[in-house]
């Protein structure tokens, strides 16, 4: 096998890795393809094995979530595919996105996702597929009624024929039964059925079930007559929806609720490879690091959908969802390929079945060698927590016993990590004063640093000259800026020559004549673009001219979209509030190149040239999703605008590796800061109360309370809106000192 195997569309998507990467990364991809629907966990085993080789590659994230998708991983599944939107722009993803949530016991996180301004902005199949999730949904919420109204927005004409019309009329049958309309819902069966010539849904199978129910009935009639002497499941032929705040598993709800992807009901969607031949018998030996990858020929589409595209997934829940049994237990089953993380109890490990069931594939390196995120993800560190976090939803808070000592410490982040992608507002300095123990820190690291800025105000020397002024080390080649990455992104989009409207300081105007494209501040000239970063001078004279550029066509890009900027007085106006303002005035979304979005940390990572870089930030909604959206590891310094109340309420995308008070943190031994259990730490979850107690090292209280916290609010049992933190003794002193309102 060989990547000329592969689809061109998908193969230009591997160019920028070189070559002999790019063969084994579509190899993987191949594998995908092949045995996504009769072995799931194999399927992702090979999709895990090609993000850790390619994880800045747009269909390489979105294969890995569909992966997990299909094998019911759903928290990872929804982590890598929205990497994947944020580096491709799919909007197909964001049903699946929605359905996920579903699968994690969140159905109103997947209505909100439904009725959000770009869910709403769907089309066609896309739309379709957003509302069958919707109606899911809303039916996991007991509210079957607004499933029908849901649905009813859509072609429901009967006489359609196809998998489209016989995944909707299954999902309008179903949301009918749901609401107890029986007679309704039969007549919908039938009409699935007769449009289902592909056999993507069990209709036929629901009306032989109905039937069946019908004749019990009957037989039962003599005890019973009428409708009030039969109870609702007996009456609908499905049990009553239940709570979705204790119902998690979606086998579960695939018995009950026959709508939408995560269930049963309805197929999977096609990976981000095609169907692939039979191997060629003279393939490689491979080695023993990744999953075997055999030879075949691969398929057209570059991209998944979202719509049944392959018929072999319908109605067969193995290809959707986990059993129960594991579903309970997902966080032991997710990531079988890299090792249990290092600050987990100091108990025995796992055996590492997969490694004797995947042959390894040729030419590839021990992954544990690789990138860190590749040895445990962020989403493995999240549901590793063990018994001492989030109780089920019907238990009695537990009274949970300290975790014993941690055995001694193994690594430091100079070990684990080659390179250092630092934020500078609020992480290094904040305005012209540098951030206590900063300088001393990065004086006494030995590992490579590099400034990674969303500031685009300042060309890279001058970020340095600033650097040097403050006391640290720097030159103009560490310092990557959000501006060098937008200018880069104009010169990728507009032919050479082309003329753009700058928004901004001379620094940004400098660093677009540097690639290649004219400047101008003025409408007038008819700019093919508008590049708009962040400039003290920045006012309605400035963004009325980008506005009219803007709504006469031109293309848009945002170095960044901070809405503050940390300073020694404080959060002052960022960026981001400047592009709300144009995007209020046009109706426009503009092109992001600084973090979250990929485009800049993508550029770091390039300018490290390294295999394990760390990204070091105060932001959970810049930072921290940023390294998410290149899938390697972050940590969070608690010395700019996140607080330890944001990061306890962060959506998953956003939860860093590792949490420290400020730079100094970076001394400590990895696993002593990691998200996750600590030593002498005791946390107790009641509803959305979280207890802390114990005497374990202050740097600890936050990870471990962070990571409980996390499991609660993933399990469903706490809300992030509504978290109340008890704490005595030593951890009520620590989190005061962080400004964490502790209540009594």
């Amino acid at each position: 096998m060989s990547a000329s195997d592969l689809d061109p569309e998908v193969r230009r998507d591997l160019l920028t890795l070189d070559k002999a990467n790019a063969e084994i990364v579509a190899r993987h991809l191949v594998m995908v393809s092949q045995v996504l629907l009769d072995d799931p966990a194999l399927a992702l085993e090979h999709a895990r094995a090609a993000r850790a080789r390619a994880s800045r590659v747009g269909v390489v994230r979105e294969t890995a979530g569909i992966a997990a998708y299909n094998a019911g991983e759903w928290q990872e599944a929804a982590t890598e595919l929205r990497a994947a939107r944020r580096i491709t722009g799919n909007p197909s993803l964001l049903p699946l996105i929605a359905d996920c949530e579903r699968g994690l016991g969140r159905p109103e996180r997947a209505v909100e996702i439904a009725r959000g301004d770009e869910g709403r902005a769907l089309k066609g199949e896309d739309a379709t597929e957003m509302r069958i999730v919707e109606a899911g949904a809303r039916i996991d919420l007991g509210e079957p009624e607004k499933a029908i109204v849901t649905l009813q927005m859509e072609n429901l004409k009967p006489g359609q024929v196809g998998t489209g019309p016989a995944r909707l009329f299954y999902a309008y049958a179903s949301a009918l039964q749901a609401a107890g309309r029986r007679e309704d819902a039969i007549t919908w069966y039938m009409n699935a059925a007769a449009a289902d010539v592909d056999d993507v849904t069990d209709a036929e199978f629901r009306l032989t079930e109905l039937a069946h129910d019908d004749e019990q009935s009957e037989e039962e009639s003599s005890a019973d007559t009428g409708r009030g002497g039969v109870d609702e499941a007996a009456a609908t032929g499905i049990p009553a929806p239940e709570d979705p705040a204790t119902t998690t598993s979606p086998r579960a709800e695939s018995e009950t609720v026959p709508v939408q992807s995560k269930t049963s009901d309805v197929p999977a969607p096609a990976p981000a490879v095609p169907d692939a031949g039979a191997p060629e018998p003279n393939a490689p030996e491979p080695n023993a690091s990744e999953p075997s990858a055999p030879e075949s020929s691969v398929p057209e589409s570059s991209a998944p959908e979202t719509k049944a595209a392959d018929a072999g997934a319908a109605d067969t829940p193995e290809t959707r969802s986990v059993a129960p049994e594991q579903d309970d237990e997902r966080s032991q089953a997710s990531y079988p390929e890299p090792a249990e993380p290092e600050a987990a109890e100091p108990e025995a490990a796992e055996p590492e079945a997969a490694d004797e069931s995947i042959a390894p594939l040729e030419g590839t390196a021990d992954l544990s060698a690789t990138s860190s995120y590749v040895e445990q993800d962020a989403t493995d560190l999240i549901e590793s927590a063990d018994d001492l976090v989030a109780p089920p939803a019907d238990a009695e808070p537990e009274k949970s016993a300290t975790v014993p000592a941690a055995p001694a410490r193994r690594n430091t982040f100079a070990d684990r990590y080659d390179a250092l992608l630092l934020d500078l507002d609020g992480t290094v300095f904040a305005g012209h004063q540098a951030i206590p123990n900063a300088k001393e820190t990065l004086e006494g690291l030995d590992t490579a640093r590099f400034f990674v800025t969303n500031n685009a105000s300042r060309r890279p020397s001058e970020v340095a000259a600033h650097l040097r002024d403050l006391g640290f080390e720097a030159s103009a080649e560490m310092v990557v800026t959000s501006a060098q990455t937008g200018a880069r992104l104009l010169a990728e989009h507009l032919p050479a020559g082309s003329r753009a409207l700058v928004v901004g300081t001379d620094g940004l105007a400098q660093e677009v004549r540097e690639a290649g494209i004219a400047v101008t501040r003025s409408a007038d000239d008819g700019p093919a673009a508008v590049i708009q970063g962040h400039s003290p001078d920045t006012g309605w004279a400035q963004l009325s001219e980008a506005a009219l550029a803007i709504r006469a066509g031109a293309l848009w890009v945002a170095t960044n979209v901070d809405a503050t900027l940390p300073s020694e007085r404080g959060l002052l106006v960022g960026n981001g509030s400047m592009v709300a303002a144009l995007r209020n005035a046009t109706g426009k979304e503009p092109l992001v190149a600084g973090k979250p979005a990929a485009p800049l940390m993508a550029d770091a990572i390039a300018r490290a040239g390294g295999s394990a870089p760390l990204v070091v930030g105060d932001r959970l909604d810049t930072d921290i999703e940023g390294g998410h959206s290149v899938g390697i590891e972050s940590v969070l310094v608690l010395t700019g605008v996140s607080t330890v109340t944001d990061l306890l309420a962060a959506p998953p995308e956003q939860r860093p590796t590792y949490v420290v008070d400020d730079l100094a943190g970076l001394f400590e031994d990895v696993d002593a800061v990691r998200v996750a259990p600590q030593p002498g730490w005791s946390v107790t979850v009641d509803g959305s109360t979280i207890t802390v107690a114990g005497d374990g090292d202050e740097i600890g209280l936050v990870p471990a309370l962070a990571s409980a916290t996390w499991k609660a609010i993933d399990n469903g049992t706490a809300d992030p809106e509504e978290l109340r933190i008890r704490a005595e003794g030593e951890a009520r002193a620590k989190l005061a000192s962080l400004g964490v309102a502790v209540v009594d």
